[in-house]
């Protein structure tokens, strides 16, 4: 997909009033107008050590959330001052609302993380858009574009937004203290400078546009095939070995059951499994006391509320059945444990 900006449509005069709120509505006919701009813009911004397919998607996530959420935004919209006979977006407060955003967010997108401070949406990977199984980057360009942007990648964060507002934006060095103001940086002057010291040459402004820096048009190639299928074999793995752990602790019956044998599962046998059937308990008769010859609790009857209480009786039962290492076992001389 190629990206070019849709031909400028004039706009009345009072749309370009400094500090006005922007509708939703005019924020988004400003970035559906201007998406391969923005987007560039904030590739331009964003930090070369991400690596050109995160930059790519870090820089179309920051310019799709842009749009304010409310119904109106209370950010004042900065806009440049006018030079003669302006393009429409340079006349438009929706425009520089959501430029504002964009930089603001490729600036935040830029700062390491710290333990000290929450990161923000901005610094996090983007979850959306995604593409899995591929490596998107823009087309490559030649020795000028490259010298460009091994410079763009020695600036800091501010001075290499101040490079690409005043050569893509086209704006003076007050519009970008203002920009650059607004967007929260606190030494506008200083990115300035370093811009001018380390950043600037002649002929920029038409690098900038070039395909080199477009992540609209873009091309793509397949990632690592052959880690790629490790990785897979390895994820496949470990969801069989998570599946049959849940299934072992969810299978009732067993050790691990909430109504199980305190031995593990390989001590099962017929005769454990039998015996781990409440109905099948033998229960003596009220007055079998009275006709025996034993006097021992086999032929005491068992009373209570408790009586028929079905798990009660199983985790009974399974422990007696098979006992683990925590249940201590003792049998009168010479009879069977």
């Amino acid at each position: 997909m190629q990206s070019q900006d849709v031909a400028p449509r004039p706009r009345p005069a009072s749309a370009a009033v400094p500090g006005a709120e922007v509708g939703v509505e005019q924020a988004e006919a400003a970035l559906v107008e201007h998406y391969p701009r923005l987007v560039r813009l904030a590739y331009l911004v964003l930090p070369p050590s991400l690596g050109r397919n995160r930059r790519v998607l870090t820089a179309h996530a920051l310019t799709q959330r842009a749009l304010p959420r409310g119904r109106a935004s209370g950010d004042p919209a900065v806009l440049p001052a006018q030079k003669g006979a302006a393009r429409s977006r340079d006349t438009d407060p929706g425009y520089a609302y959501v430029r504002l955003r964009v930089l603001r967010a490729a600036l935040e997108a830029g700062r390491p993380l710290s333990f000290r401070a929450r990161p923000t949406r901005a610094q996090l990977p983007p979850l959306l858009p995604q593409v899995w199984g591929l490596r998107l980057f823009p087309r490559s360009g030649g020795a000028d574009e490259l010298a460009l942007d091994q410079r763009l990648s020695a600036l800091s964060a501010p001075a290499r937004a101040a490079h690409v507002l005043r050569g893509l934006e086209e704006l003076s060095d007050a519009d970008v203290r203002a920009v650059l103001t607004a967007a929260g940086e606190a030494d506008p002057a200083a990115a300035l400078a370093e811009a001018d010291a380390r950043g600037g040459a002649a002929g920029d402004a038409a690098l900038l546009t070039s395909p080199e820096f477009d992540p609209c048009s873009l091309q793509a190639r397949p990632t690592d095939l052959v880690r790629r299928r490790q990785h897979l074999k390895a994820a496949v793995a470990a969801a069989a070995a998570v599946a049959v752990c849940a299934a072992l602790l969810g299978m009732p019956g067993d050790g691990w059951g909430p109504d199980g044998a305190a031995a593990p599962p390989y001590a099962r046998n017929p005769a454990a499994q039998a015996a781990l059937q409440p109905g099948k308990l033998t229960r003596v008769p009220a007055a079998a006391w009275e006709s025996s010859a034993r006097t021992d609790f086999s032929v005491w009857p068992a009373r209570g509320e408790l009586t028929g209480d079905q798990a009660l009786l199983r985790r009974a039962l399974a422990v007696w059945a098979r006992p683990g290492e925590s249940v201590q076992v003792s049998a009168t001389p010479g009879t069977q444990a």
